[in-house]
C-alpha cells in the first residue's frame, strides 16, 4: 500500500518571518552603530575643508 507522509514532503508554504525579522534586525544594527558612531564624534572638533577658488588658478588646464 501506498501511504502519504506529510513529513517527507518539502514545504507548500515558506514562512517570512526570518527573512523579515533578519532584515529589521541588520536595520537596527546599523542605525544604532550610526548613532553611536555620531553621538561619539560629536565631542570632536570638526574639520574644515575648503576647496580653491578659480581665481587661484594660474592657468586653465
Amino acid at each position: 500500500m501506498y501511504r502519504l507522509h506529510r513529513q517527507d514532503m518539502p514545504e507548500k508554504k515558506a514562512s517570512t518571518a526570518f527573512p523579515i525579522s533578519l532584515l529589521l534586525l541588520s536595520v537596527g544594527v546599523i542605525l544604532a552603530y550610526l548613532a553611536i558612531g555620531g553621538a561619539w564624534s560629536e565631542n570632536r572638533t570638526e574639520m574644515v575643508v575648503y576647496t580653491p577658488q578659480t581665481a587661484d588658478v594660474p592657468n586653465p588646464r
